[in-house]
């Protein structure tokens, strides 16, 4: 063997068992250990979880689905290979046939799980997240669940953030310190860079700073810079960049501006966000929310006339995060409501949200970062010494990022536990018979409250099947369906459960016996008949758009379009008759 060759082959060799090591010690780090141990009915062939932490299993016999506690037998006849968790989608080995990607190093790299499991004959180990952040590890028949805490990373470190984005598969991140691509400082040394607007028809990033606009061309990596001082003043800066109705408009401390040429919407609202929701632009101000449909803007009546930061929607929902708090608007019922996240701190600056899959809400602050579901549950915080900065948030493929003051912090919200409340240390603070008398009084308020949530809409019992007529079925899915194409980039099945007035238990009965799915199903199928359509009604629409239109990402969109199976099953065929 050449000299080079073996000294190729030992830095390798020398650079995996460096790596191995320090993910080991990554993981010792993090608290890692088995909390439970599952004997598994079949040999594990391989195991991974889908976008939204369910978790598949195939086996010899075929592919299970399992729960977390119990499977079930889904598919006796999968015969499609190896499951794969890549790219934030559930795959199998034929899908990535062409790619040549090794599947075996995807059994093999989970060796750093080993220091923390039983002692194995097979070191062959498949991971994968489940729902509310439980982690499993399958390794012949046996599953064990993990539990590993301290799930945050974060980039930049001491470094300000502002906006984020991810291009083409690279992370760029403004900063207050100049414009970083995957962590690595690029372009010139720019200060208080903010806002970033990519334009994917001429391969080009539009970059913020001060009173300058930088056009960056992906192509050749070359750039220009235009100077709108005297278009916007000396005292000024450009806040966001973003594209309305096909044309450029940025928000300043001046107002709206429409850019090339540039021309002045508004003035005097020293914009703070710009957010595009139902094809109507919202304006986030220091003097409120304003509307902007093209021609004419007007004031967001509706919204808190205080100092908004931005404007966003979440299924039936409107929120506003302001310098005096977080409000939360119904569009069903035209109410507004104050969301306090901290009794201490009841007006605390709120900047950015996100909802997960798990049906939680994660909110940056001036104080930390806060989570919570239900209103009347325990909300958390977490890092309340850091604050985090408006104009700094990102989703891509299921992980958050919350810019900051100290950088960006990133996280999978499917790593983070349920809420949970410890109800015998309440009781055992109850003392004295009023306390009693109180609880009494609450629980028969919580069943009164319960019994008419199950009254009706549909009767709690097994006979449900036989208590509807299939024109009434026809009729629930299909309202059921409108709601979901109404709302289809972020629907999740919690905001079905609210919209159709059951409890959770009854809801999910009432589909499995009616249609014989999940709820999810359901939303997948008409993000798929939605997909078909405009591909099918627009032949020269770019895939892109189609994906962020139903809310897939690119890779999974190619994914189910390729599925050999084109046909719903009959008990959805009524899906078919909505407007797509």
């Amino acid at each position: 063997m050449p000299k080079y060759c073996m000294s190729n082959s030992f830095q390798r060799c020398f650079f995996l068992i460096l790596g191995y090591i320090s993910y080991c010690f990554r993981l010792t780090g993090q608290d890692t250990s088995v909390i439970q141990t599952i004997i598994f009915p079949q040999s594990i062939r391989s195991m991974a979880n889908d976008q939204n932490g369910l978790i598949f299993i195939e086996t010899s016999v075929g592919l299970f689905q399992f729960d977390g506690e119990k499977s079930r037998l889904i598919d006796p006849k999968y015969k499609k290979g190896t499951l794969v968790f890549r790219n934030g989608k559930l795959t199998n080995q034929q899908s990535y046939l062409n790619a040549k990607i090794g599947f075996v190093g995807d059994g093999e790299k989970n060796l750093i799980w080993l220091p923390f499991l039983p002692k194995q004959s097979s070191h062959v180990i498949y991971h994968a997240k489940g729902k509310n952040g439980r982690q499993f590890l399958g390794v012949g028949n046996n599953i064990y669940e993990v539990s590993i805490k301290n799930q945050f990373k974060i980039d930049l470190k001491g470094i300000s953030t502002r906006n984020i984005s991810w291009i083409d598969s690279n992370l760029y991140v403004n900063t207050y310190d100049g414009i970083f691509k995957n962590g690595v400082q690029i372009l010139p040394n720019i200060p208080f860079a903010d806002a970033i607007l990519y334009d994917k028809l001429y391969s080009s990033v539009y970059f913020s700073f001060n009173r300058s606009i930088l056009q960056l061309n992906l192509n050749d990596q070359s750039y220009s810079i235009k100077d709108y001082s005297y278009d916007i003043g000396k005292d000024n800066y450009i806040s966001k960049i973003i594209n309305f109705q096909d044309k450029l408009f940025v928000g300043t401390r001046k107002g709206l501006a429409q850019l090339n040429p540039f021309s002045q919407v508004s003035k005097d609202l020293d914009v703070n966000d710009i957010t595009i929701i139902d094809n109507v632009m919202y304006i986030s101000t220091r003097k409120g929310a304003y509307q902007f449909d093209g021609k004419k803007i007007k004031k967001c009546e509706f919204f808190p006339d205080v100092n908004t930061n931005l404007v966003t929607k979440i299924g039936l929902f409107f929120w506003v995060l302001t310098r005096d708090g977080l409000f939360k608007y119904d569009t069903k019922f035209k109410s507004l409501e104050k969301i306090i996240l901290n009794d201490k701190l009841p007006s605390l600056e709120c900047n950015a949200i996100q909802k997960d899959n798990n049906g939680f809400y994660w909110v940056s602050t001036t104080s930390g970062l806060y989570r919570f579901r239900n209103l009347n549950e325990q909300k958390e915080v977490y890092f309340p010494e850091i604050e985090f900065n408006k104009r700094s948030n990102y989703n891509h493929e299921g992980i958050f990022y919350f810019g900051s003051l100290n950088g960006i912090y990133s996280f999978d919200p499917l790593d983070f536990p349920d809420l949970k409340i410890n109800y015998f240390s309440f009781l055992a603070n109850l003392k004295g018979l009023p306390l009693i008398l109180m609880l009494l009084v609450i629980s028969i308020l919580i069943f009164i409250v319960y019994k008419r949530k199950s009254i009706f809409k549909l009767p709690a019992d097994s006979t449900l099947v036989n208590t509807l007529n299939y024109s009434e079925k026809d009729k629930f899915l299909l309202d059921l369906g409108t709601f979901i194409l109404n709302n289809l980039h972020s629907v999740t099945v919690e905001e079905l459960i609210d919209y159709s007035g059951m409890n959770k238990r009854i809801f999910y009965k009432y589909i499995e016996q009616n249609y014989n799915v999940l709820p999810s199903y359901i939303i997948n199928t008409i993000k798929l008949l939605k997909a078909k359509s405009l591909k099918r009604g627009n032949p020269g629409i770019p895939m892109e758009t189609i994906a962020r239109h139903v809310g897939y990402s690119l890779s999974h969109l190619y994914l189910v379009l390729k599925e050999e199976d084109n046909e719903i099953q009959p008990e959805l065929s009524i899906l078919y008759d909505l407007k797509y």
